[in-house]
């Protein structure tokens, strides 16, 4: 799965929200600190209703799409 929207850090850890309002709470194994409060691109495999573990999590370019 591939989403994107704007990363920030909340009361279970890093939260991922789409521009359609959409509220992601990512697990991430890679440092992303520098990435809060920015948009960002994640790819990953949902697990449950909210969660996505992220294998991979960046800045997006200009023509990267929402899945």
């Amino acid at each position: 799965m591939r989403v994107s929207g704007t990363l920030s850090r909340g009361r279970r850890g890093l939260n991922l929200t789409t521009e359609q309002g959409e509220l992601w709470v990512l697990e991430a194994d890679q440092d992303v600190d520098h990435l809060i409060g920015g948009r960002v691109l994640v790819e990953g495999i949902p697990e449950g209703l909210d969660r996505l573990r992220a294998d991979w999590v960046g800045i997006p370019t200009e023509n990267a799409n929402s899945e």
